[in-house]
């Protein structure tokens, strides 16, 4: 008999306690899951507020099959992933495998035909999917690894799952927050090894990708590259960054070394959050909160 083993901890866990999984057939469950993470989310639909945030890190996990096996331990340790009665289920991913198509060029027999442009697919282990991005009049084509699409087919199999690329979760927040921007602004998001950077400017997204980074220098190497691309002054520039960093991290110095002027984002306005909440620091967990802006 195969034996998996525990390869991850509990970093945080937050409950409302008016919540109880009796209210579930009125609140969506949210999962985020990444190289290095997998987080819980639960909003209330009727308070439209955020009220449960399970936060798990995966330590010595190094590919999609051990992500996938970390998944299965994990939802024998939590009821939120043995409840079968959420109103939806939405799960974004964070991969390297997607790309961004113009709706009217989007031929949905041929979306693994675009994404094998973009990425190295393997047809057995890789599961196409695609998402309308909302008010982009694009459509976000991504891949899902086979192992991890498997696993939650198997814990909710009379529920329909909602797959999306994190970049859509991240698009969709960002589009709102800038919506009455009047120039370029660049926005990050950190996760350990990753960066996802995204240009908004007037006309609306005008660059997003994700890039993968092993030191400091990697990091603003990347970031400074997609200013001098977009035309951007760093001298001149404000970047609002959320995600896996904080104030004192070697990522922050080398941002404000480079960037005049570097800001840490806030959690989406457009919802709302228990007051347990108020101990996690605003930037953190905007993947996860995004997910509630998506269609």
């Amino acid at each position: 008999m195969n034996h998996i083993s525990t390869q991850f901890r509990l970093a945080h866990r937050i409950n409302d306690e008016a919540f109880q999984l009796s209210q579930a057939m009125s609140c969506n469950l949210y999962i985020a899951i990444g190289h290095k993470f997998i987080r819980l989310g639960v909003a209330d639909l009727e308070r439209n507020k955020f009220v449960v945030l399970e936060d798990y890190e995966l330590i010595t996990v190094f590919t999609p099959e051990q992500v996938a096996e970390q998944l299965q331990l994990i939802a024998k340790c939590t009821r939120l992933l043995q409840e079968r009665h959420w109103q939806e289920i939405r799960v974004s991913v964070s991969n390297t495998h997607f790309t961004l198509v113009p709706e009217t060029l989007f031929v949905p027999e041929h979306q693994t035909d675009y994404l094998r442009l973009h990425s190295d697919l393997d047809s057995q282990q890789d599961v196409v999917l695609s998402y309308k991005q909302t008010g982009l009049e694009a459509v976000n084509i991504f891949s899902v690894h086979r192992a991890i699409y498997d696993t939650f087919q198997q814990l909710f199999p009379e529920r329909p799952v909602r797959f999306l690329h994190q970049t859509s979760a991240l698009i969709r927040s960002e589009l709102h927050l800038a919506r009455r921007l009047t120039e370029q602004r660049m926005y990050l998001f950190v996760e350990q090894n990753y960066v996802t950077v995204l240009v908004i400017g007037r006309r609306g997204l005008e660059f997003c990708n994700i890039f993968h980074y092993l030191s400091p220098e990697d990091f603003i190497y990347y970031i400074v590259f997609v200013m001098q691309e977009q035309r951007m002054n760093p001298e001149q520039e404000t970047i609002t960054v959320w995600g896996d960093i904080t104030h004192d991290s070697a990522l922050f110095s080398i941002l404000q070394k480079y960037i005049r002027q570097v800001r840490l984002g806030k959690k989406p306005a457009d919802v709302g959050y228990s007051y347990r909440f108020n101990d996690l620091f605003e930037h953190r967990y905007f993947e996860l909160y995004s997910l509630h802006l998506c269609e």
